[in-house]
């Protein structure tokens, strides 16, 4: 059987430069939070450093486009705490994941009025004057699946 293992036990190993990066992209998750002002930094989530290029998601074109006006102060903010070496920000529109939709509801079977029912609506047939809604009804009370 596969046995899970906990993150905080894959230290060494061939897993030590994934949870590096991972722990690395996190804290620059923290300092880019801390450094964008709000409500932009709510807004805003750490996707990868790739050749000197921040690669951040929003969740809108509107975010997206406040985001790109703030890159070049945010490279250079970065660059003054030496935390990360920038020369541009990249910004994609990523919506939130949506949760998973509820199964869909099963339909019930239709009800049935019975005998009582059918003997209803002739009943309610014969009292009215209107000959298109009489005749609308005597069609439902003979329907074969309404018995």
């Amino acid at each position: 059987m596969n046995n899970p293992l906990q993150i905080n036990k894959l230290s060494g190993g061939k897993y030590a430069r994934l949870v590096a990066r991972a722990r690395a992209l996190m804290e620059l998750q923290v300092l880019v939070h801390n450094l964008l002002p709000e409500p932009l930094n709510t807004h805003c989530r750490v996707l990868a450093v790739r050749d000197e290029t921040l690669i951040l998601a929003t969740n809108s074109p509107v975010w997206a486009a406040r985001l790109r006006f703030h890159a070049p102060l945010l490279v250079k903010q970065l660059y003054d705490r030496g935390t990360v070496k920038l020369r541009t920000v990249r910004v994609r529109v990523r919506p939130p994941e949506k949760a998973l939709a509820p199964p869909p509801v099963r339909r019930q079977a239709a009800l049935r009025p019975g005998k009582s029912g059918v003997a209803a609506l002739q009943q309610a047939a014969q009292t009215i004057s209107d000959p298109g809604l009489k005749t609308a009804l005597l069609r439902l009370a003979n329907r074969e699946n309404f018995r």
